[in-house]
Formats: C-alpha cells, structure tokens, sequence
C-alpha cells in the first residue's frame, strides 16, 4: 500500500478544530496513546535514505496492540506519501530483541496522544506529540502503482474546509526531534 499524508502544525484551539472536523462531515472513531521506537540499519542509514523501522505500541483503554512498520522515502516534494508495510506482532520486547541482535540500533522513541476522525476514505488525526507539539495529519491509503494526485488534492481539500491553508509539514518527528 501507499498511504498518502500530508502533516500540518495545528491551531491552538483544538476544540475549534474539533467542531470544524465535525461541521465538514467527519466523524471522531476513537482516542489512543501511541508509543513509536525507531530503529536504524547496520548496512545503510536510514536517515540518508528516508526510510523508517519501527515497533509501534497502540495503547486504547486497556488493551494494547503491537505493530512493527516499514516505511520507505518519501514519493514527492509536497507530502509525506511513501510506501508503508504494517504488521502486527505479539511481543515488543521479543521483536525488539531480534532487531538488536541483527545489530539494528534503537534511535528514538515518540510518544503521542491521537484523535482520530473519517470522512469518507481519509483518516484526520489531531496529534500531540510529546516535547514536539500538535499536529493535523490527513492520509489516504492506495494501490501501489495509483496515482497519487487525486488524493492529494482530496486531502489539501479537505485541510482548506478545516480552514488550514498553511503549516504544512513535511518532516518527520523524528526530524522535528533533531534526531538523524
């Protein structure tokens, strides 16, 4: 899959933002804690080629899912489209543990809080990132291969509606971190 995104730095007044989201036809679907741990390669680095690994924890209410993600460099000069490969695993530990062992290092972990909306086939999440601050990240999920334009232009669409039209941000919290 290709999953389509661009990021924005969001307005101060996240409850003004909410009610844009709900006003525009979106519809909230849930709330949950994130933690990311990237790592890096032995044989090439991933901060050169644009590229990311990471075990991600998903934390709603009680329960807890695991996931680790391959994305690849970014597609284009305007978002952060790129290929992205998810899947889900038992054991962060155990998994961490492997990559360690295959002498991929641990660089970073990003912690977040997400509320996430649709509207038809776009995810909107209001992102608040621990020591980075709060985003607006609108994505769109496609066959490899499709063209990108058309949700493009669906997604900076839909940030006009929300009455964002600037802020757009096309690193990664990584970056933002200052962590190469």
């Amino acid at each position: 899959m290709i999953e389509v995104e661009v990021k924005a730095h969001a307005p101060q007044d996240q409850g003004a933002l909410e009610e844009k989201l709900v006003k525009i036809g979106a519809r909230r679907v849930g709330e949950e804690f994130q933690e990311d741990l990237y790592f890096n390669a032995p044989h090439r680095d991933f901060a050169q080629t644009d590229e990311a690994l990471r075990i991600r924890k998903v934390i709603i209410g009680a329960s807890e899912k695991i996931f680790i993600t391959y994305k690849g460099a970014k597609m284009d000069e305007v978002s952060k489209t790129r290929k992205e490969i998810e899947v889900g695993v038992e054991d962060s530990h155990k998994v961490a543990d492997i990559f360690q062992n295959l002498s991929f290092r641990p660089v970073a972990t990003v912690r977040k809080n997400r509320i996430i909306y649709t509207m038809n086939d776009l995810i909107i999440t209001l992102d608040g990132v621990q020591g980075v601050g709060n985003f607006v990240e609108i994505e769109k999920e496609i066959e490899e291969g499709e063209d990108t334009k058309e949700a493009l232009d669906e997604i900076f669409a839909t940030y006009s509606m929300m009455g964002i039209e600037d802020g757009f941000e096309r690193r990664s919290y990584l970056e933002l971190m200052d962590i190469h």
